[in-house]
């Protein structure tokens, strides 16, 4: 799968605490390696659509994908298929609020 990141997810992880940085350079190493039956199924990832968000910018649909226990990454999903990482957040309920 191909991964594109865009400037507010890097800035967030470039902000973050080690432990979420390396979180999530794991998750981008394991995304880059499945396909997308996979990235639906994968119980680490808990990669889910957020029904009734989408991003402002694009008008793409919003999906939430698990970094670590309280850390989630938005994404948006593409033809490709191509995950694209909007924002990354560190308290884990606050990735749910409509921006």
């Amino acid at each position: 799968m191909r991964v594109e990141i865009r400037p507010a997810f890097d800035e967030a992880v470039m902000e973050a605490e080690p432990r979420v940085r390396r979180a999530a350079a794991k998750m981008l190493q394991l995304l880059q390696t499945l396909d997308l039956q996979r990235l639906w199924r994968h119980p680490g990832l808990n990669f889910e659509k957020l029904h009734g968000m989408i991003e402002p910018a694009s008008g793409e649909q919003l999906y939430s994908l698990r970094v670590s226990g309280a850390v989630r990454a938005i994404a948006c999903l593409r033809k490709g298929p191509t995950v694209v990482l909007v924002s990354l957040h560190i308290q884990h309920d606050k990735a749910y609020r409509k921006q």
